[in-house]
């Protein structure tokens, strides 16, 4: 069977539901979103339970939600108000769920993209899955003679199964932070953070940061009233936004870097050390986010969980050799080693990739548009400060230049 769209997406998250709803309110019906989740937001969906947004601006374009949702949003806040979303702009009905793409191709000018369970034709495609789509799992020497448990970090879940048992926790990231703190306060015996390099890290600050949200909402209402917002000015609004030079981004970034370096913490006593770089440098530029504390910080200090400086020379039956030849045994190993997009998997051109830092990145117009093929676009890889406020813009402003590269195109051919 042979499905023939338009525009497929693939990939029903943040960027993929806010191009949909943006193709439908421009007027493109036909077209589908391939997820291989049971629901939207599927990364959200199967993360550890106490993952929690760091920030109160995970909000897409022109709706907000019907139900009140909390300020810093629950993983499961978030797949539902991304199914209300999908709901609310009649897009939910063209999502084909648990379907997974295997391979991607351009024949005669149309996209063929084969999945698990059909073959599909269009003329535009749309790649949506982000920059965590693949989980990065290193290997160790003597791996295979370690005889307990090691997971990554986004097969975790919550710390129940780890009562009394000594665990180590590979990374220095959010996902890394949160998990050992999970581990410690579900009872584990001995919780380690094995911290490789240099890592910025913040405090969360909730109070500061709702009140920062709040005033935003606010600023952007009274702009409303007084100044007549419209469907069409709001759009222009967002475009403006996303649109800057790569002179400006690398301003935006010196100018951020220079505002927050003030609020972050000291852990040298900890052997934890800020980056060379800045930290919105760091994200923006090399993918690496930092770490904003929930309460890892705290048990650090307290010795309730142990930083490890190290590296891993080799694994043996029962545990760690370091390369300062200390060792350590452990019941489990979770590593929260990170993600990489993976795109390359699926669509295997070498000539629309950048390899940067060690993962293939798309090559974009800095608006989502593949500068290799107009017919392909990436959503939600473009750099930029402020990730969470942005992805609803870069989504609905591709979604408004799709739908009118494609209505220009009939009206040619009716020409």
């Amino acid at each position: 069977m042979h499905t023939e769209k338009d525009v497929i997406i693939i990939g029903a998250g943040f960027c993929g539901i806010t191009v949909a709803a943006s193709l439908k309110k421009f007027g493109i019906d036909n077209f589908a979103i391939i997820e291989k989740g049971e629901t939207v937001a599927t990364i959200w969906k199967t993360a550890y339970d106490r993952l929690v947004t760091q920030n109160p601006y995970f909000t897409l374009p022109f709706f907000e939600g019907e139900r009140k949702y909390s300020m810093f949003k629950t993983k499961n806040e978030m797949v539902e108000y991304l199914t209300e979303y999908a709901h609310h702009f009649q897009v939910y009905s063209h999502i084909r769920f648990t379907e997974e793409v295997q391979n991607i191709n351009k024949i005669n000018s149309q996209w063929h993209v084969q999945t698990n369970k059909d073959t599909l034709k269009c003329k535009i495609l749309i790649i949506c899955t982000g920059l965590t789509n693949e989980p990065i799992i290193p290997c160790f020497l003597g791996q295979q003679n370690f005889s307990c448990k090691i997971i990554h970090s986004s097969a975790y879940k919550n710390g129940v199964s780890y009562q009394n048992q000594k665990v180590l926790v590979i990374g220095s990231g959010n996902s890394a932070a949160e998990i050992a703190l999970d581990l410690y306060e579900h009872g584990a015996a001995t919780v380690n953070m094995l911290i490789r390099g240099k890592r910025w890290v913040f405090p969360l600050y909730p109070r500061l940061r709702a009140l920062d949200c709040w005033l935003w909402r606010a600023r952007s209402y009274f702009k409303q009233l007084f100044n007549k917002y419209t469907t069409d000015s709001t759009i222009e609004a967002m475009e403006r936004a996303i649109d800057f030079s790569p002179e400006e981004l690398k301003e935006r970034v010196k100018e951020t870097d220079k505002f927050v370096r003030r609020f972050a913490l000291d852990l040298s006593a900890y052997s934890i050390y800020p980056e060379d770089k800045g930290a919105i440098d760091m994200e923006v530029n090399y993918g690496r986010v930092a770490w904003v504390d929930r309460g890892t910080v705290k048990q650090i200090k307290k010795g309730n969980i142990q930083v490890i400086s190290s590296s891993i020379q080799q694994l043996t039956k029962t545990g760690v050799i370091f390369v300062d030849a200390k060792s350590q045994d452990y019941d489990a190993i979770i590593l929260a080693t990170g993600f990489r997009p993976g795109i390359n998997k699926i669509l295997r051109q070498s000539e629309l990739y950048l390899n940067v830092n060690d993962s293939l990145l798309p090559k974009t117009d800095g608006k989502c548009q593949s500068i290799v093929d107009p017919t392909l676009y990436f959503v939600g890889f473009e750099k930029n400060v402020g990730k969470a406020t942005t992805y609803g813009y870069y989504g609905w402003c591709t979604g408004k230049r799709i739908a009118f590269q494609l209505q220009k195109r009939k009206f040619s051919l009716h020409q």
